[in-house]
């Protein structure tokens, strides 16, 4: 049997039914004791960053374990499948929000900080964005004057200061927005399978410029990145619907399910079917 993957649409838990775009808590979390269940496999329809104060424990995302502990930055995309397990008591902040919350959508595209799931933070970084999530929060929980304008910009500030922290050429906006495009794209296009060549007929930029761009973040080839995206979708698939293997391989873009077989055992190891048996 698959195990369903529950979408949390509530930004605000304590306001289920408004539509919100901004919303920060100082959450805590206590191991679950051992014959509970574990807390369930989940997304949103949002972005969300959660950073650690304390903890211990792994945070599963899109079938990678990262761990939970102090400086623990994870930036959670809405496609990204999450699952946390705690075992010594967790603290941290938990910020969502919708891109909608930025007048200027250019702003946003020319972040790249959320094609990167996992950050690990040190002083003074981690002291730094402490502080600031922690003026985020207190400001959302009070109502001042000018309080929507106060946070639209501490996150900006936020956002920015994250971006800062990755490697000099991911800051390069040329690459950013190339890169984030791509992205994009292949999420529109559900993860199919698509040859680099289309990708960037549909960027209308040339193939040595995608490459290279790719080559730059990932330090893999283009043709690579693409199938790595369509295997994480693959194991998705897989692993949290009732799908056969004939119907994933037709909504990966595969005509052929045995030549999807193939694909899917050269780049895990594993035949789709075991892969399902051993997700189980």
């Amino acid at each position: 049997m698959e195990k369903p993957i529950v979408v949390f649409y509530e930004m605000d838990p304590k306001s289920p039914t408004k539509e919100n775009t901004f919303f920060i808590n100082d959450v805590f979390h206590s191991p679950r004791p051992k014959n509970d269940s574990p807390p369930p496999i989940h997304r949103h329809p949002f972005y969300e960053m959660i950073l650690v104060r304390e903890g211990a424990g792994s945070m599963k995302i899109d079938f990678i374990d990262r761990p939970v502990c102090k400086g623990a930055l994870y930036l959670l995309s809405p496609s990204q499948i999450h699952h946390p397990i705690v075992t010594r008591d967790f603290y941290a902040y938990l910020l969502r929000f919708d891109p909608s919350i930025f007048n200027d959508k250019e702003f946003f595209d020319n972040l790249s900080i959320f094609n990167f799931d996992f950050l690990q933070l040190t002083d003074p970084d981690y002291e730094a964005l402490t502080l600031m999530m922690a003026n985020l929060y207190e400001e959302f929980q009070n109502n001042r004057p000018l309080k929507q304008c106060t946070i639209n910009n501490l996150l900006k500030l936020l956002l920015i200061k994250i971006q800062r922290l990755l490697p000099e050429v991911i800051n390069k906006p040329m690459q950013t927005t190339l890169f984030s495009s791509l992205n994009a794209l292949m999420e529109q296009n559900g993860f199919k399978l698509i040859s680099p060549n289309e990708y960037a007929k549909e960027l209308k930029i040339s193939m040595k410029t995608l490459h290279a761009t790719v080559k730059e973040y990932t330090g893999l080839a283009c043709g690579e990145y693409i199938r790595s995206k369509t295997i994480i979708e693959a194991k998705r698939l897989l692993s949290y619907t009732a799908l056969s293997a004939k119907e994933i391989a037709y909504k990966l873009g595969f005509n052929d399910t045995a030549y999807f077989s193939r694909f899917f055992k050269r780049e895990t190891t594993l035949s789709p079917l075991d892969f399902r048996r051993n997700s189980l």
